[in-house]
Order: structure tokens, then C-alpha cells, then sequence
């Protein structure tokens, strides 16, 4: 048997699949956020040792400092890819309901809040300020990347 190839059949997969893919980021993401102080700063040294070369070939030596921006740059990578999906998740809304999601698009910045409060509970971790803001930083570059590339593709 095969599908409808109708309007509402073309729509709903990629509405789901977009959907699916944002949900399991944010899984992802506060999944790591579970990650206690000691397993979470190994993790950041394993980068910083890959990373070392790049960082000493632009004159920082200093390990605290290369831990820290490996960190910040994480929380900011992050919430970019969760921003390109919550752009194609509210793009695929957009086309299946015809009106703009912006009750959604509020919520999902409540995710780094609830991320910096999770941290809050978990040993070794803190909860930021600095990083919600790191985060919808990334999460705006990301959502605006998604909205530039799409925009050229229709040229």
C-alpha cells in the first residue's frame, strides 16, 4: 500500500521527525547535565588535551583558561544545535497548522534555565546565570543559522 502523497502526509512525518530530533537533544543535553563535577571535568580535559596545539598555537597557556572556554563553548555548541532544531520544528508547525508556533518558541528557552537549575541537584555541579545566557546565545545563533541557510536554499 502505498502513502497519500497529499499535503497533510507530506508535512506530518517531517513534523515528527523534527520533533523527535529536538526531544532527544534535549535529553541529550540534560542528560549531561546529570554528569557529576569529577566524571563531567574529565570530560572537558580529554578536549582540552585534543584542543591543546590550537589553543598554545594562539598564545594561551594556561589550563584553567583553556578548561574554561572548551566549557563555555560547549554549553554555546550545544544549545546551536538545539536551536537549528527548533527552528526546523517550528518551520514544520508553521507549514502544517499555518500560524506562527511563538508560545513554543517561548518555552524552549525555559530549557537552559531548567538545565543551570538541574545542575543545581547533581554533586560537583552548579547552576549559572552566565551559562542561560551562554545558552540561549547559542540557542539564537543556531535558530538564526537554520533561518539563513533556508532562506537561501529557496533562492
Amino acid at each position: 500500500m502505498t502513502p497519500q502523497v497529499g499535503n497533510d502526509s507530506a508535512r506530518r512525518p517531517s513534523l515528527f521527525r523534527w520533533a523527535v530530533a529536538f526531544a532527544c537533544w534535549v535529553a541529550f543535553i540534560w542528560g549531561h547535565s546529570l554528569v557529576q563535577g569529577p566524571q563531567s571535568s574529565l570530560e572537558s580535559g580529554f578536549v582540552v588535551a585534543l584542543a591543546r596545539p590550537l589553543f598554545e598555537a594562539l598564545g594561551v597557556s594556561d589550563p584553567e583558561l583553556m578548561s574554561l572556554v572548551v566549557r563555555k563553548l560547549a554549553h554555546f555548541s550545544e544549545y546551536a544545535v538545539l536551536g537549528v532544531l527548533a527552528r526546523g520544528l517550528f518551520a514544520a508547525r508553521l507549514a502544517e497548522r499555518g500560524r506562527p508556533p511563538f508560545p513554543a518558541a517561548y518555552l524552549v528557552a525555559l530549557v537552559p534555565v531548567a538545565d543551570e537549575c538541574l545542575q543545581l541537584f547533581v554533586p560537583g555541579r552548579s547552576g549559572q546565570p552566565t551559562d542561560v545566557l551562554i545558552d540561549l546565545s547559542g540557542l539564537l545563533a543556531g535558530a538564526l543559522l537554520a533561518w539563513l541557510v533556508a532562506r537561501l536554499r529557496r533562492r
